[in-house]
């Protein structure tokens, strides 16, 4: 039986794989988004076509291999067994397809009893009890979660500046006249843009709101209201427990310093990625599987 593992960490902005052995130098490729729940022919077209590159790129079979994929969207189980089904018929020894969250989870705590908040193109949070057992708070998609994401915020920033045309036909502030130069001027180009945008796009809006901070008062407004429901998520999870708290994603380390500071005293470095986990539950399968 072979001990080459597979981890991918799909993702709203894009998919990491990690190929690896004992002995061997891993091998890390990556390739577009994956979001199941936005564009499921798109996202496993990117993850297959990305393990066929990685496959070929250490002349390996599929068989030769155990892979593990979290990956935005898996939440929906129709979607995911449509992953799993593409995945499976590639003729891997073991494939496991889950959400990034507990991807996230098990790369960030190795197996230790934690809170873990995942904050990039979406968010939520997961609780490892000491039990345990697993369970997450959000992450129910854009429309009506992913409070504290890239998305969340570069959303807030849209509405600010329609917010500003409304009010004066005009962007009134250059962090909305910056957002007007990524989404357009006025309604005819902005409403064909929202009618297309999604976490993708909304998500990439969000570097420009932190680099307006400090000295926005928008920028300060959208951060503060995207970190206060975090923090919802977040007390939640911890309840009366006294677990430690990770921040993983992309935005962990922009929104850190925004925490309160009981919340802060709590923060420990994450023990890894989301790539880890997808190749530790990689691992375990091969384990199992024995």
């Amino acid at each position: 039986m072979s001990d080459w593992v597979l981890g991918i960490d799909g993702g709203g902005t894009k998919t990491l794989a990690r190929l690896q052995c004992a002995g061997q130098e891993p091998l890390e490729l990556r390739a577009g988004p994956a979001l199941l729940t936005q564009d499921l022919t798109g996202a496993i077209g990117n993850i297959t076509a990305l393990c066929r590159e990685i496959l070929t790129g250490r002349q390996l079979r599929a068989n030769q291999v155990a892979l593990a994929c979290g990956v935005a969207g898996a939440g929906n189980t129709g979607a995911a067994e449509s992953l799993r089904t593409s995945l499976q018929s590639m003729g891997f020894h073991y494939a496991n397809v889950c959400s990034d969250a507990v991807t996230s989870l098990y790369g960030a705590a190795n197996g230790a009893p934690i809170v873990m908040a995942a904050v990039g193109t979406g968010s939520v949070v997961m609780r490892l009890s000491r039990d345990g057992s697993t369970r997450q708070y959000g992450g129910w998609g854009l429309a009506v979660g992913d409070e504290g994401s890239g998305a969340a915020i570069g959303k807030s920033a849209v509405r600010a500046l329609l917010w500003d045309l409304d009010l004066y036909g005009r962007a009134e502030s250059a962090f909305c006249r910056t957002i007007m130069q990524r989404v357009g001027r006025n309604r005819s180009s902005i409403l064909p843009w929202l009618q297309t945008a999604g976490s993708y796009e909304y998500a990439a809006l969000a570097p420009t709101v932190f680099e307006h901070l400090p000295d926005c008062p928008r920028a300060r407004a959208i951060i503060a209201d995207r970190v206060s429901e975090v923090e919802r998520l977040i007390r939640a999870a911890l309840d009366t427990d006294d677990l430690p708290l990770v921040l993983q994603g992309g935005l962990a380390g922009r929104l850190a310093p925004h925490l309160s500071a009981d919340l802060r005293a709590r923060l420990v470095p994450p023990r890894g990625t989301a790539l880890d986990g997808a190749c530790a539950l990689a691992r375990k399968g091969i384990t199992e599987d024995a």
